[in-house]
């Protein structure tokens, strides 16, 4: 969700196509590399990386699952990149599309992206424009059950060229950012002539849901081992493979689903990396000589708890909501359970957006006090245990989050007791992440699930609709918090409709009011997400993007081609 460091946009001497362009290519002051080496690259190795979580689709677009993208990103090549400061760049389109060289309408409706000419697909068939036909009609199928149909659910028709090397999307309405749509792994084309020969309510059950047999990426994927590893391998089809990409001749993502597991692997030098790791250990992991510590400093991401519309106590409560809001203690979540590792946000828009960040939002402050008394000027009285309850209805929840996360394990033993100060109870059950984010959430069953906790991003734009659009509520998108407001589905339209940054900003501004006046979901912190690689290993720089540890995996290379 799924989804940006930008830099501050010149607000009014530009044209409309210079605010656009900006819009939807700006980045943030670059990060550091996580490792600086001028020597040139060697072909050859292994790279093995410790996956924290199981993936559970590796069928572009199918997957809210951060570690599907991880794998997705090495096996299939989108028409658009980000790089690891999160600009855009060409993938297998020739150019970025724009209002001066003819891309883009100046309506914003009609985008025209052209393809590199002789690509292929992994078994040697050709690439192209039917192939990104193909693909926007797959993901708006019903029955395909995309992760987000936002903005491909605009497209009305299309025009393929003469040579297939071009298409142009006619949209019912403006779409600015309809670029981040098609970029990276996860937002890849799907090969036509295999995926058209599977019925398309069956495809995500079949064998290339977890093995796909033909890709376009750097690598293809060559051994796919449930709960062990996926193994990806050199694609001699890759379109940059006469410049020598990849330099690796193999990544092994390991599937190790225990922190203390991956502490081992760094401590015996076993794996060449791993990201997303536990923030509990920084210091042991610091002590590793022959590793290297790294993060991305605009990461995009934030931490939030997520309310389950079908519980009605949480549904026809505001007060309860709110409550539970005013009773978070931020600084202690950032402090104890992220160890430093994150900063202060209240919204779902960290400093990384411009547009989207909001400087001066009306965070709730923290006020267990003011808390509980709100909820007894409403009538809810404590029972003998304390907690909470009027007319039959108690203030108990259920709350979940992914398995196996030791910060996410101190977050949820703050939060109860932050509860607990103002009589709310909450029963804390976890699950693996490919349950969590398939059934458990999407099956929005309250009693099962009331509160959920989740680290979310956005894709290289600001745009948040995929969020709570009424229109995303599953299973046409991933809405779990089944909260529908129309007011809220207007300015998701306006902003997505709108190019002039400063504009734009504004409609974020109101959005960010309805979210914390209705709280359909709370927003925890910013996270920085941490990784470690060996020493030996180059051009390790995982992008701000949330699940972006793999971009630039076909530049990685080790000493010696020996990994």
């Amino acid at each position: 969700m799924l989804k940006r460091p930008r830099p501050r946009l010149l607000m009014l001497s530009v044209s409309l196509f210079s605010v656009l362009i900006m819009l939807l290519s700006a980045c943030g002051a670059p990060s550091t590399p996580s490792t600086t080496n001028t020597s040139t690259p060697v072909k050859g190795g292994t790279w093995v990386d410790d996956l924290y979580e199981e993936p559970n689709s590796l069928i572009p677009n199918a997957s809210t699952e951060t570690f599907s993208d991880i794998v997705n990103t090495t096996i299939w090549a989108p028409l658009f990149l980000g790089d690891s400061n999160g600009a855009f760049v060409p993938g297998i389109a020739t150019q970025i599309p724009t209002l001066q060289n003819g891309g883009i309408s100046a309506d914003l409706k009609t985008w025209k992206i052209t393809l590199r000419s002789g690509l292929k697909w992994s078994d040697g068939q050709p690439l192209d424009a039917r192939d990104v036909d193909f693909t926007w009609k797959l993901w708006t199928n019903p029955k395909f059950t995309a992760a987000s149909t936002i903005g491909y659910n605009l497209i009305t028709s299309t025009d393929l060229s003469p040579d297939n090397l071009t298409i142009t999307f006619h949209l019912k309405q403006a779409f600015a950012p309809f670029v981040a749509l098609w970029t990276d792994g996860s937002n890849a084309p799907v090969p036509a002539h295999i995926f058209s020969g599977i019925a398309v309510d069956k495809l995500l059950t079949s064998s290339q849901n977890l093995n796909p047999t033909v890709t376009s990426g750097p690598f293809t994927l060559t051994e796919s081992k449930q709960g062990t590893d996926y193994t990806v391998s050199r694609n001699p089809n890759y379109y940059r493979a006469a410049e020598g990409l990849p330099y690796l001749d193999k990544i092994v993502f390991r599937i190790v689903t225990d922190q203390n597991t991956i502490l081992k692997d760094l401590q015996a030098g076993t794996t060449n990396s791993s990201w997303f790791l536990d923030v509990t250990k920084t210091s042991a992991y610091q002590q590793l000589s022959n590793y290297k510590l790294s993060f991305n400093p605009h990461a995009s991401n934030f931490e939030a708890l997520y309310f389950n519309f079908h519980n009605k106590i949480l549904a026809d409560n505001v007060d309860v909501r709110k409550a539970i809001a005013m009773a978070i203690d931020h600084q202690a979540l950032i402090t104890t359970a992220r160890r430093g590792q994150a900063v202060p946000l209240c919204t779902d828009h960290g400093q990384a957006f411009v547009p989207g960040y909001q400087a001066d939002a009306a965070c709730p402050k923290f006020d267990p006090a003011g808390a509980s008394a709100m909820l007894k000027a409403d009538g809810w009285v404590a029972g003998k245990d304390g907690v909470l309850a009027k007319g039959g209805q108690r203030l108990e929840f259920q709350y979940s989050t992914t398995a196996n996360n030791y910060w996410r394990a101190d977050d949820e033993l703050i939060l109860q007791a932050n509860f607990k100060a103002i009589g709310i109870q909450i029963d804390i059950t976890n699950y693996p992440a490919s349950t969590f984010f398939g059934p458990f959430l999407t099956g929005g069953v309250a009693g099962k699930y009331d509160i959920a906790e989740f680290e979310n991003s956005w894709v290289y734009d600001a745009d948040d609709a995929s969020l709570l659009a009424c229109n995303q509520i599953p299973p046409a998108g991933f809405n779990i918090t089944f909260y529908c407001n129309q007011a809220l589905d207007k300015l998701f339209t306006q902003e997505e409709t709108t190019a002039d940054p400063t504009a734009r900003q504004q409609i974020f501004n109101q959005e960010h009011q309805i979210y914390l006046t209705e709280f359909p979901f709370v927003a925890l912190y910013s996270p920085t997400d941490i990784a470690m690689h060996k020493l030996t290993g180059h051009n390790y720089n995982p992008g701000p993007m949330g699940a972006s540890e793999t971009v630039g995996s076909a530049t990685w290379w080790c000493d010696g081609g020996k990994c």
